[in-house]
């Protein structure tokens, strides 16, 4: 009897060993899903800034044309997720080569380059073509949220 014991429990524990691994295969499989649900998306509108396609408003701080696209980004002191991306964004510029960033954090001479532009909230970020056309705008919070706007202003000039 006690032979019989240990292959009644050979066989469950087999069984249980194929039960896991069909788990483990379809928890792979639901990791690749979610890893495609959460590419990281673009930035969001947030119903502020100038409309896309429209002409740039001219603002003597920020010259336009100088780059294929200039990345004009709106910053506060008080910002934490600006005190991180900045850093990042410096990055980018280097990296990219032919975009210019121009950041313009929030002071009391700076109020008039806020309000030219339409912007209340930060980090905000202005895509502007080198014919001096918006290409791109939004509230960014993550680096891969820039790329995605830098690529997108890139690809329509």
């Amino acid at each position: 009897m006690t032979g019989g014991v240990w292959v009644v429990s050979y066989v469950l524990l087999w069984v249980a060993v194929l039960f896991l691994s069909v788990v483990v295969v379809a928890l792979l499989r639901q990791v690749g899903v979610l890893h495609a649900r959460l590419q990281p998306l673009g930035v969001h509108p947030a119903g502020e800034g100038p409309e896309q396609g429209a002409e740039a408003p001219p603002v003597p701080a920020v010259a336009y044309g100088d780059a294929a696209a200039t990345l004009v980004t709106f910053t506060s002191p008080t910002c934490s997720v600006c005190r991180e991306l900045s850093p990042s964004l410096r990055a980018l510029e280097e990296q990219y080569g032919d975009v210019k960033l121009v950041e313009v954090s929030m002071g009391d001479d700076t109020r008039a380059v806020f309000s030219a532009f339409g912007v209340r909230s930060t980090p905000y970020l202005v895509a502007v073509g080198r014919d001096g056309v918006v290409r791109g705008k939004g509230v960014a919070n993550s680096l891969e949220q820039v790329e995605v706007l830098l690529e997108e202003a890139l690809a329509s000039a």
